[in-house]
């Protein structure tokens, strides 16, 4: 793995890029990239939107690895954004590891790079080949373009946006991570309708739950669980995972409504458990996963986890499990610097990051 590099904290009036390395609905969904670019621009700062539109599969591929060399290679260009996730970034991923130029160029010039879900890949091939620190956290579609006001400090909105820059413009180690009075149990309408314009309704935020018990310190590593599940077997990028406060969180459903079944969440932890993910950890943290509203439901996915990871062969390791934290696939999320050093202590309920994540 390449040594760590750190970006820089982002500055007032810098440019940030929007790009979309996996699912592309910029052309789709304007009034929703709108939004995201008025919250953007709304605390100071230019947004440059990098989008071709695709005529096929080989054009869209060779789209996407345009924007992205273009986003890294332009020196007025200080963070990017990631749109959405999706499920096609693999389809980039061995023009990336063989250009070497491009790592060059990032490692000459490194940038902020944010986005979660299927950009899962574009982390992971980051910190192997570059060792650029980069960001567990929200896109343009929905998260930053989510109906609302920055201002209400009550609304999810405002909640991601405020814990997105404390991550990318503080120099300050972000410490306490901190956690939603509310969120948004049903998943955004504006896929289904493009001019969706009203807040969805909240309901209040369920408690972190311990499910095993511990302290430890590591550095943070991880991403959305079925996509952590496909890269083990892209050697080139797969992470050491020894000494690690390993992360994962859940998709939506094929449907878009509901969420990950409970079958494939069994599936991811069992994939990550085979690939050794779990041999030397240091700790766990579990996102709140989508679609798990309920006590019950809630208990039945914490329960796979129990199962897999605190019984059997796996159940001296005595590492620390954390769940239901505002990760990935919920509305609002936190942004998480990965590689970062964090610490886990269920005595003091704390999930705490213990370094500054910007230069």
């Amino acid at each position: 793995m390449a040594s760590t590099i750190i970006p820089r904290a982002l500055e007032p009036g810098a440019t940030i890029a929007f790009v979309s390395p996996s699912a592309r609905l910029n052309n789709k969904l304007p009034t929703v990239i709108s939004r995201a670019t008025a919250v953007l621009t709304g605390r100071g700062y230019n947004v440059r939107e990098l989008f071709t539109p695709d005529t096929g599969v080989q054009s869209s591929i060779s789209n996407r690895l345009s924007e992205l060399r273009t986003a890294f290679s332009d020196p007025t260009i200080s963070a990017i954004i990631c749109t959405l996730g999706g499920s096609s970034f693999t389809e980039l991923l061995p023009a990336l590891i063989a250009d070497t130029e491009l790592h060059d160029a990032i490692r000459a010039h490194p940038k902020i790079v944010v986005g979660f879900s299927d950009i899962t890949g574009l982390h992971w091939f980051l910190h192997a080949l570059t060792g650029l620190r980069t960001f567990y956290g929200p896109g343009a579609i929905p998260e930053l373009g989510e109906p609302g006001s920055v201002d209400d400090e009550a609304s999810p909105l405002a909640f991601c946006v405020k814990n997105l820059f404390r991550a990318i413009a503080d120099r300050a180690p972000i410490g306490d991570i901190p956690r939603s009075l509310t969120y948004e149990p049903k998943a955004h309408p504006v896929f289904a309708n493009p001019n969706h314009s009203e807040p969805l309704e909240v309901a209040p935020t369920p408690a972190w739950e311990w499910i095993r018990p511990g302290k430890a310190e590591g550095r943070l590593f991880g991403g959305c669980l079925t996509v952590m599940a496909r890269l083990a077997g892209v050697r080139a990028i797969a992470p050491d995972w020894r000494g690690r406060i390993v992360f994962f969180e859940t998709a939506l459903g094929e449907d878009g409504v509901l969420g990950n079944p409970l079958y494939r969440v069994r599936a991811g932890v069992a994939d990550l458990i085979a690939q050794g993910v779990f041999e030397e950890a240091a700790g766990l943290v579990i996102g709140r996963p989508f679609g798990y509203d309920s006590v019950e439901m809630r208990e039945q996915y914490a329960g796979v986890v129990r199962e897999l990871l605190c019984e059997g062969r796996l159940a001296e390791k005595k590492f620390p499990i954390l769940f239901s934290v505002d990760i990935g696939h919920t509305t609002p999320m936190v942004t998480l610097p990965l590689d970062a050093l964090a610490l886990l202590d269920s005595e003091k309920d704390q999930f705490t990051i213990l370094e500054p994540s910007v230069i």
